[in-house]
């Protein structure tokens, strides 16, 4: 629903930043993210890397390349992508910028200057964004 109601109409934008919770393993899956981005496949991905959660800290680049082709993603572009380390700076700049936010976990949602910890009902959401925006 806040897609729909807040970012598509243009209200709001949704930053993702991705937060390297569990080492080398979350670092790779952050680079495959934006290197399915690059296709166009941003959420699909994250959506099959969270499905595949617990088996991703095995073979993580086959888990990855798994998840990209249930993404729709091209899943030899995106290991060349993370080959290249085309995303890396990025990545590691996104887990620097939460860190220094002091954030840990996630999920964790800003809203001008409230924060919002957790998964929360859309009411919260939807009261906070409607105070942001003067509504």
């Amino acid at each position: 629903m806040i897609i729909e109601q807040y970012i598509k109409p243009g209200k709001v934008k949704l930053v993702y930043r991705h937060l390297q919770q569990l080492g080398e393993g979350s670092e790779l899956l952050s680079e495959a993210s934006e290197c399915a981005a690059d296709q166009g496949r941003f959420w699909e991905m994250r959506y099959a890397i969270y499905t595949r959660y617990r088996a991703l800290y095995g073979d993580t680049m086959g888990e990855a390349v798994a998840a990209a082709e249930e993404a729709g993603a091209d899943a030899e572009a995106m290991r060349a992508c993370i080959d290249a380390a085309t995303h890396e700076a990025a990545v590691r700049a996104d887990h620097a910028a939460a860190a220094a936010e002091g954030v840990r976990s996630r999920p964790v949602f800003k809203v001008g200057e409230r924060t919002l910890i957790g998964q929360q009902p859309f009411g919260a959401f939807q009261q906070l964004l409607d105070q942001a925006l003067g509504a």
